[in-house]
């Protein structure tokens, strides 16, 4: 019987001992492991979709504008406190391409993002170009029958916008979650207030109108965020969020059986959720995100308007060391 009680504390000492050392390892490495210092470039692809209904006086069904984008491709450039992305929408990729039916859409984003300590700013540039009426056979039946869906090739949306994050948790890391700059090595989540601000401009020419409406936007958001490490080289993360803000629009019609301008301020709320899952080594990156976002706002007339987006993203990614002129030219600027 001793024996038997030597052995068996044997067999324990030997399976405690490896668990003390990863308990100590991570009581003494950092919680954050951080990237910054290597270039890190990526690849996204997504069905990122961004629907646009409206509704008012008069109407029976709401019209759902929608670009002839399925699926959109961007890289990603990191490096110390800088991201750059660019995004586009090729047409080789399956469901950009039906341009017969659905018209000839187009498709340009640009965002730079910065990272200093807690705070996450960006800054972006998108343009669309080419609409259809998703819901005709619904709204215009004869139409449908005989010419197909409803084109505005011609409406085209600029945006120009920004949002300032901060994290509240200093031990839950946002740019190591959503743009992997960073690695968690302990599981934590924080509360993240953003404020977006943006200006929005949509035009179409008509055959004897040109209709130009400009928005500015202003919200507040709340987040939360839990990035659950799994193992030491996998996560998986579920958020939320919520807003509310403003939108003052204006909407100008010019030529030759038009002449006027209408003005209107809109209470916003928005509301999403969305979960992701990752990989990471020190050199090789990759992962998955499903998210959900939509945007209402309501004038004093009751007439809505509803901007429903969401999309499944996939990403791939590489660090390497940086070019030695790069690495010189950040380090006399104090980066």
């Amino acid at each position: 019987m001793r024996f038997k009680s030597l052995q068996t504390l044997k067999i324990l000492l030997f399976l405690a001992v490896p668990a003390s050392f990863y308990a100590q390892d991570l009581e003494t490495l950092p919680k954050i492991i951080s990237y910054t210092d290597q270039v890190q470039v990526k690849v996204h692809v997504d069905s990122y979709l961004e629907n646009y209904f409206i509704s008012g006086e008069g109407m029976d069904e709401e019209l759902k504008l929608a670009t002839n984008n399925d699926l959109r491709l961007t890289g990603l450039f990191d490096y110390k406190i800088f991201s750059f992305s660019y995004s586009f929408t090729p047409g080789f990729l399956p469901g950009n391409d039906d341009n017969d039916e659905r018209g000839d859409s187009q498709y340009q984003d640009f965002t730079v993002r910065l990272f200093p300590g807690q705070f996450v700013q960006e800054f972006k540039y998108q343009r669309l170009k080419g609409f259809y009426v998703e819901n005709t056979d619904v709204l215009f039946p004869d139409f449908f029958d005989n010419e197909g869906y409803l084109l505005f090739p011609d409406l085209k949306r600029t945006f120009y916008g920004g949002s300032t994050s901060y994290v509240l948790n200093p031990d839950f890391s946002l740019e190591g979650l959503l743009y992997q700059r960073k690695w968690q090595r302990v599981s934590a989540g924080s509360f993240v207030p953003t404020f977006n601000y943006s200006y929005a401009r949509l035009k179409n020419d008509f055959e004897t109108y040109t209709g130009v409406e400009n928005n500015f936007d202003f919200s507040l958001d709340v987040s939360y965020y839990y990035n659950a490490v799994i193992e030491e080289q996998f996560n998986i993360a579920p958020y939320a969020f919520g807003g509310i803000g403003t939108r003052m629009s204006t909407y100008e019609r010019s030529g030759e059986e038009y002449n006027d301008k209408e003005s209107n301020t809109y209470f916003t709320t928005e509301y999403g959720a969305g979960i992701q899952v990752g990989y990471n080594t020190s050199k090789f990156l990759m992962g998955a995100r499903l998210n959900y976002k939509s945007l209402s706002y309501t004038n004093e007339n009751d007439t809505s308007l509803k901007d429903d987006s969401w999309y499944g993203l996939f990403f791939i990614g590489y660090r390497f060391d940086p070019p030695e002129k790069l690495r010189q030219t950040t380090e006399r600027l104090g980066l």
